[in-house]
């Protein structure tokens, strides 16, 4: 028996992570979900708490009312790995453990490490190592773009950054960054860009972007996925009030896995 190839490997993770995020209605795969946990806490906690407070019973309201208010002020959340308590589910994470055992590896999680090895290749999908764990950060993916500050031009070559956040290495690995017009631009400009890489260097990158409409993405001069910050940006060419933003890019939608 061969060997599971790359890519149907990775068809597999994703299928798991799309299952995973669908079953617990995470919003962040789908802001449009009409359930799952997001929108029954929604629904339900604030409204039960009112309803604990209007029992005719000063005993009742104490017993109950303070369990119902946490509820509504903090919201539960799937616990991590709460799936793998599902047998069936628990068999097949454990399945594709066995079958990389076959071939030497620890498991599938040492077989991404060997994947990745060098260049990043083959990492399973954010959700994945939210809801199955077995993942560890270096082979995960932040599972949606993510922006990392927004650049504001005053004149040619003048103007803020403003940083916003950066990826969490505990929980995943770098990301190829890209400069994202914030609405049209009004002249080619090249931008300059400080970046983190994931084993904390710094290097500068570099883009000159020539397309101006608004949301037009421009790879920055290193199209690695190994960065998981922008901590300041530099421009010539500009027009004042143009703006961009620097966004880390997710590998890959799972969103028809």
């Amino acid at each position: 028996m061969a060997m599971l190839s790359n890519g149907n490997l990775q068809t597999i993770l994703d299928k798991l992570a799309r299952f995973a995020s669908e079953a617990v209605g995470d919003p962040e795969f789908n802001a449009g979900f009409s359930a799952g946990f997001s929108l029954a806490n929604t629904d339900v906690w604030s409204s039960m708490s009112t309803f604990i407070l209007a029992l005719n019973d000063v005993d009742q309201v104490s017993d109950l009312l303070p369990a119902a208010r946490t509820l509504s002020e903090v919201p539960p959340t799937p616990p991590t790995n709460f799936l793998l308590n599902v047998a069936s589910i628990n068999a097949m994470i454990r399945a594709l453990d066995t079958h990389y055992k076959g071939y030497g590896y620890a498991g599938v999680d040492a077989r991404l490490t060997a994947v990745n090895a060098g260049t990043p290749t083959l990492r399973a999908h954010g959700f994945f190592r939210r809801y199955f764990g077995k993942i560890t950060a270096g082979n995960s993916f932040i599972p949606n773009d993510l922006v990392l500050g927004t650049f504001t031009a005053s004149a040619a070559t003048t103007g803020t950054y403003v940083h916003s956040t950066k990826i969490d290495k505990v929980q995943y690995a770098g990301a190829k960054l890209v400069a994202k017009n914030l609405g049209a631009l009004n002249s080619d400009t090249t931008v300059t860009v400080t970046v983190t890489k994931l084993d904390g260097t710094s290097a500068v990158l570099t883009a000159t972007i020539t397309v101006h409409t608004d949301a037009h993405e421009t790879n920055l001069s290193d199209t690695t996925m190994s960065f998981i910050d922008a901590t300041n940006v530099t421009v010539t060419g500009a027009t004042a009030a143009d703006a961009i933003k620097i966004v880390a890019k997710t590998d890959r939608s799972i969103a028809s896995a």
